[in-house]
């Protein structure tokens, strides 16, 4: 019997103490349920050693029988876990983002059983820590806790694997009795059939099958059985793809086609709750990056990540880069080992997702470490030889022992140089990858003025246009997907790195745009919407334009004031547009294209030197024509004390009008609402939804200086995570609530000063 899960009725300490390892000792303890975080943490602005202290967390498990193994499987404990059955220590792991199991046979006995895990988060000496690090990492048992219980003789592990002649599915067994190894590999239309003794190999030709790959993630499903004397004793069921992976000087291949790597970086944290969100959440950011931003790709910055998030990357058809823990330090020999460590952890855990297609096997940005990098290579080639290994870099000429050449490329600078040549980079004919970009170059809050939120849009735009057509780059995973917390520092002084292009509530910068645009339904923003009082002078210097159609349409009082054609491919619909007048002076001033040329670098020359220079353009060109430019700018750009007027685009493909949007001046006009999920399921643990509010005006686009404050109401099934006061960000605020331990109809409800209070129905089932 496999995966019992344990993930209700825990108890926890926030402060240990000897006494609390006293069997039946829960003097200061709380119940609980995981996955859980040692300590609920304000949003930003707190002390960052708020949750670096030792707890500890009671469970009674219950043992059957002896004659069985009884597995306790950890799927993630922040940072060291001390293990002990019935006050005997059992097992300790170094390390807080790989699984780790624990045999209850030793110190267990038929009936109840008293677990104690005693859970240090404190950044002690391993993996990651040893120096600074530039993100939080929060501790508890922030993953599921499963039992297995097991026949003597039972799978210990499995990988499944094929070329392009035979499938194979290596086993381990837990002894050498004689047994039979069963494996069917199916799908709703092919079953494929393996079997042999124990000690043979578990293999048979490959049929003709559906490939794996990002746009039709094909999955089988795989029933691994060991049979002894007739009866089935132990069995695993899992989900496996055929695919081919290959890389080359010139790119990436999937099934021997080439494919240009688009990706983000992910980091594991949620607000408040820091990296304790359930199966649901791992999901709805494996959705976010495949369905909103479009991606193909995610690296999982900077450790082994949720079994949830993979299962769903190998669902959506997403590529995983996964990499072992660690930043930039490398510790001492005993420091080196817990590392490798990990690694194996990570691979013998992971092996059989479709979805991974390249190992990071070197600490994230550190130096050379001959030694320990031919290693941590070593390891994962043996442990899997099918999958390349990349060593994540950000210096130049770095000693290459990894498959691929992985660097970290922050020239990028929005002033015409996006990426560096490979060249410049490396000598090596090697495949070349680039694993971040963007980033800290340009840090972006969701409340900065349009401008610089505009600049950094374009920053990301960039990079993906000059990759998409640079041969010798397989592809790019951009820093980094949501704003995450820090330590102080890092990020912006409050503990939180605003890096993302979601903020840290999974809700969208005007930088997530440049991805949006590869949606495969018409895609239309604008950087802007026009208030003159969010820029220097009143000048709308420049904006953006995000699309994937094919031509778009710009009007300004229903008058066409330009047009913008030829967008089609890779990337070419994101532009700056910085000609605010376009046709106007021609069509309703009735200059020639000569003098409306004459008259908008007038006034751009006007506004560049903010009008302190008047005399010296005066004289360039004349009082008169300076004077009449300056009322042309009133008139067609900035309408001081005029009704404003604001600007529609009309998004076409092959000809046809698919997509129209409004952007200017505009009042809030009502509340959005939209719910990640309106079913919550609880039988494998608590279930969490994610409610969007978002502000919009009377132009149908978001108010970005909205900030009114709700009061969040919920039925006694339910609880908000965090405050229950909260705040528009900018125009838009996500919450997320959590089921508590009661099936049934759920309500989450609203209330500010503004609006009529607002309800959203939920369902919460046992299932």
């Amino acid at each position: 019997m496999r995966k019992v899960y344990l993930n209700y009725g825990w108890y926890f300490k926030e402060k240990f103490e000897e006494k609390d390892l006293v069997l039946n000792n829960y003097e200061g303890f709380i119940e609980v349920n995981l996955p859980h975080t040692n300590k609920e943490v304000p949003l930003n602005n707190f002390d960052q050693s708020i949750s670096f202290f030792v707890s500890i967390y009671k469970k009674k498990v219950n043992i059957e029988s002896l004659e069985k193994d009884n597995i306790l499987v950890f799927e993630g404990v922040g940072h060291k876990a001390d293990i002990y059955v019935n006050g005997h220590l059992v097992c300790s792991h170094y390390c807080g983002y790989t699984e780790f199991k624990v045999n209850l046979n030793e110190f267990g006995k038929v009936g109840e059983n008293e677990i104690a895990v005693v859970c240090d988060s404190r950044e002690v000496d391993q993996p990651p820590f040893g120096f600074v690090i530039d993100y939080l990492c929060f501790g508890g048992i922030y993953r599921d806790v499963y039992l297995d219980v097991l026949d003597k003789t039972h799978i210990e592990d499995y990988y499944f694997h094929h070329d392009y002649e035979n499938i194979f599915v290596d086993y381990k067994l837990s002894s050498d009795e004689d047994a039979l190894i069963e494996a069917t590999i199916k799908n709703n239309h092919q079953e494929i059939k393996l079997s042999c003794k124990n000690g043979e190999e578990l293999k048979t030709k490959l049929p003709k099958v559906d490939l794996w790959d990002v746009d039709n993630p094909n999955l089988y499903d795989l029933d691994l059985k060991v049979i002894v004397n007739g009866a089935a004793v132990d069995e695993i069921i899992d989900r496996v793809g055929f695919r081919y992976i290959k890389f080359t000087e010139h790119g990436f291949y999937l099934n021997g086609k080439h494919l240009k790597i688009r990706g983000l970086n992910r980091h594991q944290s949620y607000p408040y709750v820091g990296y304790a969100m359930p199966k649901s959440m791992q999901e709805d950011d494996a959705n976010l990056l495949k369905n909103k931003l479009c991606l193909n790709a995610v690296r999982t910055s900077h450790y082994p990540q949720s079994i949830d998030f993979l299962n769903r990357c190998d669902e959506l058809g997403l590529l995983v880069l996964e990499e072992f823990p660690g930043w930039q330090h490398i510790g001492d020999l005993a420091w080196q080992e817990k590392a490798v460590n990990n690694l194996k952890e990570m691979i013998i855990r992971d092996k059989n997702h479709p979805s991974i297609f390249l190992w990071g096997v070197r600490i994230n940005e550190s130096d050379d470490n001959h030694n320990f990098y031919a290693k941590t290579n070593e390891v994962a080639h043996t442990l899997d030889p099918y999958r390349p290994t990349g060593g994540i870099r950000c210096k130049k000429f770095s000693e290459l022992l990894e498959d691929v050449y992985t660097f970290n490329d922050f020239i990028c600078s929005n002033k015409g140089v996006s990426l560096h040549r490979k060249e410049q980079i490396t000598e090596t004919k090697k495949p070349y990858l680039i694993t971040e970009y963007s980033g800290h170059m340009m840090p972006t809050k969701p409340f900065d003025r349009e401008i610089r939120r505009t600049d950094v849009a374009l920053l990301h735009a960039s990079v993906l246009k000059e990759a998409a057509n640079y041969d010798l780059v397989s592809g790019t995973f951009g820093w980094c997907f949501a704003d995450y917390n820090t330590h102080l520092d890092f990020g912006s002084g409050d503990l939180i790195c605003y890096h993302g292009v979601l903020d840290i509530f999974r809700n969208p910068k005007f930088s997530a745009y440049p991805y949006m645009t590869k949606s495969k339904e018409p895609f239309l923003e604008v950087t802007s919407n026009f208030n003159i009082g969010d820029h220097d002078g009143g000048y709308i210097r420049y904006f953006a334009v995000m699309t994937n159609c094919d031509k778009v349409e710009m009007y300004h009082d229903d008058f066409l004031v330009s047009t913008f054609d030829h967008l089609e491919g890779e990337f070419n619909g994101c532009f700056k547009v910085d000609d605010l007048i376009g046709n106007s002076l021609v069509e309703l001033e009735k200059m020639t294209k000569e003098e409306s040329d004459e008259a908008k670098a007038i006034i751009k020359e006007l506004l560049d030197y903010d009008m302190i220079a008047r005399d010296f353009i005066v004289e360039k060109y004349g009082f008169e024509k300076v004077n009449q430019c300056i009322g042309l700018f009133g008139k067609y750009v900035s309408n001081w004390g005029s009704h404003p007027t604001p600007y529609h685009f009309i998004g076409y493909k092959d000809g046809k009008k698919v997509i129209e949007l409004t952007k200017g001046p505009q009042h809030l006009d009502h509340i959005n609402i939209e719910v990640s999920s309106k079913v919550l399921h609880t039988k494998r643990s608590y279930d969490v939804t994610r409610i969007t509010l978002e502000a919009i005006g009377n132009l149908g686009s978001r108010c970005d200086y909205a900030f009114d404050a709700f009061m969040v109401k919920t039925s006694d099934n339910l609880k908000v995570i965090g405050d229950n006061l909260i705040y528009l960000n900018s125009g838009i605020r996500s919450v997320y609530v959590k089921s508590l331990n009661k099936s049934g109809k759920g309500k989450v409800e609203f209330i500010s000063s503004r609006f009529k209070p607002i309800t959203v129905d939920l369902d919460i089932v046992e299932d």
